[in-house]
């Protein structure tokens, strides 16, 4: 219902039933890098900048959550994978430090692990916020949301924050048609660029223009503001390494709002079709088709519908 696809759904527990839970820890007593101690077995994690040891099998036989973890990592780095990306929660960000030293214990590269920490999200309806508890037994599924507010919109939001920066996920703004929701204020962009490229066609010659899109015809009409527009394409390219090279993925939600703004903007302030003036009209609309592009991959990447009208 979200639009997430896994490639491969992984069962913890058969590291339990294939004993790589047993063999790893194995490994590690005969490296003298975990020991018995009180009934129970600690591995050395202070050796490896933690501030204490950590136990990983407890008094009682059963396994600390680190334990299965171990052989998780060792087993994906002998599938051939060469980093390791964890999504855990903000309240986890002392463990860090525990599964990198695990990694180095086992003669990994700790940096090849990468873990992204996620803040915790309040829901808010009008002024007042969505009280969640556990112990009282009410909560806010992922699938309340998207019932209530679209797929569109929850990915949108939920993308439109730093993994590490707290969530106030508005539901009054996520319901409304307007321009005060960030998702209309794109899909209207792209659907904006879309229909004037439709409604150039009702001309012969703009219709020929389109056809066979080509700067050549259009770049001596090019002024400031087309310039302007073409500056944020082009920075396409350098967001999308960051995003990569970093893990943040809302630098693409963020980016896409700011060439919806200065699209629409563009628009207001320029007549993008004008038959008394055909040449400038191509201009503006190889400015048009290369947003309505732009907005195509962005759209793709966030996971979001295109609609054609709105």
């Amino acid at each position: 219902a979200y639009g997430i696809h896994f490639d491969n759904w992984f069962s913890e527990e058969s590291l339990h039933k294939n004993g790589s839970i047993k063999k790893v820890l194995d490994e590690l007593i005969s490296k003298d890098l975990a020991y018995e101690k009180d009934g129970a077995l600690w591995f050395r994690s202070s050796k490896f900048g933690d501030d204490k040891d950590r136990v990983v099998r407890k008094k009682d036989g059963s396994l600390t959550y680190i334990a299965a973890d171990i052989a998780y990592h060792e087993n994906k780095f002998k599938r051939g994978f060469d980093i390791l990306v964890d999504v855990l929660g903000q309240d986890h960000h002392g463990y860090v430090k525990r599964l990198k030293a695990t990694m180095q214990a086992l003669g990994y590269n700790a940096d090849n692990l990468d873990v992204i920490l996620y803040q915790l999200v309040t829901l808010k309806k009008g002024q007042e916020s969505i009280r969640m508890s556990k112990r009282a037994g009410t909560f806010v599924t992922l699938r309340d949301v998207i019932d209530t507010v679209g797929k569109d919109v929850a990915r949108f939001f939920y993308l439109n924050r730093k993994a590490d920066a707290h969530l106030e996920f508005d539901l009054d703004i996520a319901l409304k048609k307007t321009d005060e929701n960030p998702v209309y204020y794109i899909q209207y962009a792209y659907v904006r660029a879309g229909s004037l490229l439709e409604k150039a066609k009702e001309d012969e010659q703009l219709k020929l223009f389109i056809e066979n899109i080509n700067l050549k015809e259009s770049e001596n009409f090019l002024g400031d503001a087309e310039i302007s527009v073409i500056k944020k394409i082009v920075a396409f390219q350098d967001v999308l390494n960051v995003i990569v090279s970093g893990y943040h993925p809302h630098m693409l939600a963020y980016y896409s709002f700011e060439l919806a703004h200065k699209f629409h903007n563009y628009y207001s302030n320029n007549r993008i079709i004008n038959l008394q003036n055909v040449d400038q009209s191509k201009s503006r609309l190889f400015v048009t088709y290369l947003v309505r592009n732009c907005f195509d991959i962005c759209l793709d990447l966030l996971g979001l519908t295109k609609p054609e009208r709105m």
